[in-house]
Protein backbone atom coordinates (compact mmCIF):
# COMPACT_ATOMS: atom_id res chain seq x y z
CA UNK A 1 0.00 0.00 0.00
CA UNK A 2 1.11 3.44 -0.64
CA UNK A 3 2.85 4.91 2.23
CA UNK A 4 1.16 8.28 3.79
CA UNK A 5 2.93 11.70 3.75
CA UNK A 6 4.10 12.42 6.92
CA UNK A 7 1.69 15.14 8.04
CA UNK A 8 3.03 18.44 9.14
CA UNK A 9 4.19 19.03 12.62
CA UNK A 10 2.04 20.35 15.10
CA UNK A 11 3.78 23.72 17.05
CA UNK A 12 3.50 22.43 20.36
CA UNK A 13 3.77 25.48 23.27
CA UNK A 14 4.17 25.12 26.52
CA UNK A 15 1.93 26.61 29.52
CA UNK A 16 4.34 29.04 30.03
CA UNK A 17 4.10 30.51 26.73
CA UNK A 18 0.56 30.47 26.45
CA UNK A 19 0.63 32.07 29.65
CA UNK A 20 3.11 34.91 28.57
CA UNK A 21 1.24 35.38 25.11
CA UNK A 22 -2.37 35.94 27.04
CA UNK A 23 -0.86 38.33 29.66
CA UNK A 24 1.43 39.99 27.51
CA UNK A 25 -2.36 40.57 24.70
CA UNK A 26 -3.92 41.75 27.99
CA UNK A 27 -1.85 44.45 28.69
CA UNK A 28 -1.56 45.65 25.30
CA UNK A 29 -4.71 45.67 24.37
CA UNK A 30 -6.06 47.47 27.89
CA UNK A 31 -7.66 44.58 29.87
CA UNK A 32 -5.16 44.96 32.40
CA UNK A 33 -4.05 48.44 33.25
CA UNK A 34 -0.79 50.01 33.71
CA UNK A 35 0.10 49.87 37.84
CA UNK A 36 -2.34 46.80 37.77
CA UNK A 37 -1.83 44.33 40.73
CA UNK A 38 -2.03 40.82 39.32
CA UNK A 39 -3.19 37.85 42.10
CA UNK A 40 -1.74 34.37 41.59
CA UNK A 41 -5.36 32.79 42.28
CA UNK A 42 -6.81 35.54 40.20
CA UNK A 43 -4.51 34.54 37.07
CA UNK A 44 -5.38 31.20 37.77
CA UNK A 45 -8.65 31.25 37.38
CA UNK A 46 -8.93 33.55 34.39
CA UNK A 47 -6.35 31.32 32.24
CA UNK A 48 -7.17 28.15 33.98
CA UNK A 49 -3.23 27.46 34.37
CA UNK A 50 -1.81 25.93 37.18
CA UNK A 51 0.84 28.65 39.55
CA UNK A 52 4.03 27.48 38.52
CA UNK A 53 3.68 28.40 34.43
CA UNK A 54 1.88 31.69 35.71
CA UNK A 55 5.09 32.35 37.93
CA UNK A 56 7.29 31.85 35.12
CA UNK A 57 5.44 33.40 32.34
CA UNK A 58 5.59 36.92 35.25
CA UNK A 59 9.49 36.22 35.53
CA UNK A 60 9.72 36.19 31.34
CA UNK A 61 7.29 39.04 31.29
CA UNK A 62 9.28 41.08 34.10
CA UNK A 63 12.89 40.33 32.26
CA UNK A 64 11.09 42.71 29.12
CA UNK A 65 9.38 45.01 31.48
CA UNK A 66 6.00 44.78 31.21
CA UNK A 67 5.94 43.32 34.48
CA UNK A 68 6.96 44.35 37.83
CA UNK A 69 8.09 42.54 40.97
CA UNK A 70 8.60 43.35 44.11
CA UNK A 71 9.61 40.31 46.85
CA UNK A 72 6.71 40.29 49.40
CA UNK A 73 5.22 43.34 48.09
CA UNK A 74 3.41 43.61 44.58
CA UNK A 75 3.55 41.97 40.85
CA UNK A 76 1.41 44.68 38.81
CA UNK A 77 1.41 45.71 35.24
CA UNK A 78 4.31 47.97 34.71
CA UNK A 79 3.72 51.46 35.46
CA UNK A 80 5.90 53.74 33.15
CA UNK A 81 7.32 57.03 34.23
CA UNK A 82 5.72 60.00 31.46
CA UNK A 83 9.00 61.62 32.39
CA UNK A 84 11.27 59.25 30.69
CA UNK A 85 9.14 58.58 27.27
CA UNK A 86 11.79 60.40 25.70
CA UNK A 87 14.57 58.17 26.36
CA UNK A 88 12.43 55.14 25.48
CA UNK A 89 11.43 56.93 21.97
CA UNK A 90 15.48 57.63 21.28
CA UNK A 91 16.20 53.73 22.36
CA UNK A 92 13.39 52.48 19.99
CA UNK A 93 14.69 55.38 17.35
CA UNK A 94 18.10 53.87 18.15
CA UNK A 95 16.80 49.96 17.39
CA UNK A 96 14.49 50.18 14.91
CA UNK A 97 16.73 52.50 12.79
CA UNK A 98 20.07 49.57 12.66
CA UNK A 99 16.87 47.10 11.71
CA UNK A 100 16.13 49.73 8.99
CA UNK A 101 19.59 50.21 8.02
CA UNK A 102 20.37 46.38 8.07
CA UNK A 103 17.39 45.30 5.94
CA UNK A 104 16.61 47.94 3.41
CA UNK A 105 19.39 46.79 1.03
CA UNK A 106 18.09 43.31 0.50
CA UNK A 107 14.40 43.76 0.26
CA UNK A 108 13.29 42.44 -3.09
CA UNK A 109 10.29 44.46 -4.86
CA UNK A 110 7.31 42.51 -3.46
CA UNK A 111 8.79 43.95 0.29
CA UNK A 112 9.56 47.28 -1.11
CA UNK A 113 5.92 47.41 -2.29
CA UNK A 114 4.09 45.78 1.24
CA UNK A 115 6.65 48.18 3.27
CA UNK A 116 5.52 51.49 1.04
CA UNK A 117 2.03 50.42 1.29
CA UNK A 118 2.10 50.58 5.47
CA UNK A 119 3.93 53.40 5.18
CA UNK A 120 1.21 55.37 3.00
CA UNK A 121 -1.06 54.04 5.52
CA UNK A 122 1.13 55.84 8.25
CA UNK A 123 1.16 59.22 6.81
CA UNK A 124 -2.64 59.15 6.14
CA UNK A 125 -3.29 58.97 9.97
CA UNK A 126 -0.42 60.80 10.98
CA UNK A 127 -2.00 63.43 8.00
CA UNK A 128 -5.68 62.97 10.20
CA UNK A 129 -3.92 63.13 13.24
CA UNK A 130 -5.38 59.60 14.58
CA UNK A 131 -2.96 59.22 17.44
CA UNK A 132 -4.23 55.62 18.01
CA UNK A 133 -4.55 54.28 14.91
CA UNK A 134 -0.55 55.66 14.29
CA UNK A 135 0.43 53.70 17.42
CA UNK A 136 -0.83 50.30 15.86
CA UNK A 137 -0.25 50.65 11.93
CA UNK A 138 3.29 52.21 13.04
CA UNK A 139 3.96 49.29 14.59
CA UNK A 140 2.39 47.10 12.40
CA UNK A 141 5.09 48.44 9.87
CA UNK A 142 7.55 48.42 12.34
CA UNK A 143 7.26 44.68 12.95
CA UNK A 144 7.70 44.25 8.69
CA UNK A 145 10.72 45.78 8.81
CA UNK A 146 12.09 43.43 11.72
CA UNK A 147 10.33 40.25 10.26
CA UNK A 148 12.30 41.13 6.72
CA UNK A 149 15.56 41.59 8.96
CA UNK A 150 18.51 39.08 7.54
CA UNK A 151 20.61 39.40 10.86
CA UNK A 152 18.92 37.15 12.99
CA UNK A 153 21.00 38.24 16.02
CA UNK A 154 20.06 41.77 15.48
CA UNK A 155 16.13 40.68 15.28
CA UNK A 156 16.68 38.39 18.61
CA UNK A 157 18.75 41.20 20.11
CA UNK A 158 15.49 43.72 19.24
CA UNK A 159 12.66 41.20 19.86
CA UNK A 160 14.05 40.67 23.37
CA UNK A 161 13.59 44.11 24.53
CA UNK A 162 11.15 45.59 22.63
CA UNK A 163 7.62 44.33 23.88
CA UNK A 164 8.95 46.60 26.87
CA UNK A 165 9.45 49.79 25.03
CA UNK A 166 6.88 49.62 22.88
CA UNK A 167 4.53 49.50 25.78
CA UNK A 168 6.38 52.11 28.02
CA UNK A 169 6.51 54.31 24.73
CA UNK A 170 2.65 53.42 24.23
CA UNK A 171 1.63 54.22 27.82
CA UNK A 172 2.93 57.32 28.01
CA UNK A 173 1.98 58.96 24.59
CA UNK A 174 -0.64 61.77 24.64
CA UNK A 175 -1.78 64.38 21.91
CA UNK A 176 0.66 66.82 24.01
CA UNK A 177 3.77 64.62 23.76
CA UNK A 178 3.58 63.34 20.01
CA UNK A 179 5.26 65.43 17.62
CA UNK A 180 3.87 65.17 14.37
CA UNK A 181 5.73 67.42 12.54
CA UNK A 182 8.21 65.13 13.33
CA UNK A 183 6.70 61.97 11.54
CA UNK A 184 5.49 64.16 8.87
CA UNK A 185 8.61 64.86 7.89
CA UNK A 186 10.04 61.18 8.81
CA UNK A 187 7.64 58.71 6.98
CA UNK A 188 7.51 60.23 3.68
CA UNK A 189 11.48 59.79 3.88
CA UNK A 190 11.11 56.62 4.80
CA UNK A 191 9.20 55.63 1.69
CA UNK A 192 11.19 57.23 -0.30
CA UNK A 193 14.71 55.60 1.24
CA UNK A 194 12.61 52.54 0.80
CA UNK A 195 11.71 53.00 -2.55
CA UNK A 196 15.24 54.09 -3.82
CA UNK A 197 17.39 51.36 -1.24
CA UNK A 198 18.90 53.42 0.68
CA UNK A 199 19.65 52.31 3.60
CA UNK A 200 20.99 55.08 5.46
CA UNK A 201 18.28 57.91 4.34
CA UNK A 202 16.04 55.08 5.62
CA UNK A 203 18.00 54.85 8.85
CA UNK A 204 17.68 58.42 9.64
CA UNK A 205 14.22 58.92 8.53
CA UNK A 206 13.42 56.83 11.77
CA UNK A 207 15.95 58.05 13.61
CA UNK A 208 13.86 61.77 12.63
CA UNK A 209 10.74 59.68 13.85
CA UNK A 210 11.16 58.95 17.14
CA UNK A 211 12.90 62.08 17.93
CA UNK A 212 16.84 61.08 18.56
CA UNK A 213 17.96 64.31 18.39
CA UNK A 214 15.80 65.95 21.26
CA UNK A 215 17.16 66.78 23.93
CA UNK A 216 16.67 64.67 27.36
Amino acid sequence: MPVPSANPPVERRSLREVAVERIRTAIFDGTLEPGEHLNDGELQSWLGISRTPIREALNDLARVGLIEMAAQRYTRVALPDPAQRTEVMQTLGAMLGGVVRVTVPGLGATQKKALVRSINQVIVVVEQRDIAEHGRLSWELFDAFIAACPNATLVAATKDIIDGLTYRSSATRTEENTDWAAKEQGYPALREAVEAGDAIAAELAVENIFRLSAQL
